[in-house]
């Protein structure tokens, strides 16, 4: 009754749900903070994204018409990336997501030029990853409810007339541009900060950095400390993927009064360019 299928826009909601549940679990096992359920209208903005982008590289597994894995993959210009892997919990260990992930490393040939994956801790990924061919950044994570930051004045909100900054910003990090995938965040709910001619930030409405990109080490702490100033008080957040090239952001995280824990690991293969200074987007790498 277990079978692997193209995802369609039916799917949308389903796999939103079932990433909530699974990561749900995941923070439960890993004995980590479980923020708190997202609304499914960005994930659902993502999910249209990913279909009219990449749709040959988006699947579920279907059990009797229940959906209990998904893999979302998507490729810029020969960077290919894995934007989603999830297995439900009581299917979990038994090869799906080794299936699924084997499908979306078949789209777009596993990118021609490189690969990213964003890797949870949970021991299964890493090690599936790492067999995979792909090689760990290990990193840490910064968790907790920021105090004491205030929005540096160098930094100021930006818009879709900034694309060309992004762009350019993007070539020199990372080789190839995010292009519309900046769009899908903004038209998802998040906020562009830039400071000008040399970095910007996709920041969601909770303030949590979405996408950070700079061509100078004090442009991009200046971006993340606004988007530390924007956290409403009392309220948590998280600053993922702090590799060993990422040491620009360890002050701003500190100043911040947020607490420092190990996290997954950004598994790279391939040419990525530098990525520093640099902090990738979940969905978009």
């Amino acid at each position: 009754m277990l079978a692997l299928r193209p995802m369609g826009p039916g799917d949308a909601l389903a796999v939103h749900e079932l990433a909530e549940r699974t990561f749900a679990d995941l923070g439960d096992r890993m004995h980590e903070p479980v923020p708190p359920p997202r609304p499914p209208g960005p994930a659902l903005v993502r999910h249209e994204h990913q279909l009219a982008r990449d749709p040959d590289g988006a699947w579920v597994a279907d059990a009797g018409g229940e959906v209990v894995g998904a893999a979302l993959a998507i490729e810029r210009d020969g960077l290919w990336g894995l934007s989603l892997l999830v297995v439900d919990p009581r299917h979990q260990s038994g090869g799906l997501g080794r299936a699924l992930l084997a499908r979306a490393l078949e789209y777009g040939g596993g990118g021609r030029r490189g690969g990213i994956i964003l890797a949870s801790p949970d021991p299964r990924a890493l090690r599936a990853y790492a067999r995979a061919g792909f090689t760990p950044q290990p990193s840490l994570t910064a968790h907790g409810s920021p105090s004491g930051t205030a929005a540096p004045p160098a930094v100021r909100e930006g818009g879709l007339e900034d694309l060309g900054l992004t762009e350019r910003v993007d070539h020199v990090v990372r080789g190839v541009a995010h292009g519309d995938d900046v769009v899908a965040l903004l038209r998802g709910g998040s906020r562009l900060l830039v400071v000008p001619g040399r970095g910007y930030a996709t920041v969601g409405a909770d303030g949590g950095v979405r996408l950070l990109a700079a061509l100078d080490d004090e442009a991009a702490a200046d971006l993340l400390r606004a988007a530390l100033a924007s956290v409403p008080a009392g309220e948590a957040t998280r600053v993922d993927w702090l590799t060993a090239a990422q040491g620009w952001a360890i002050g701003p995280v500190l100043d911040a009064r947020l607490e420092l824990r190990g996290g997954g690991a950004v598994f790279v293969r391939g040419e990525v360019g530098v990525l520093r200074p640099y902090l990738p987007s979940g969905a978009y790498l």
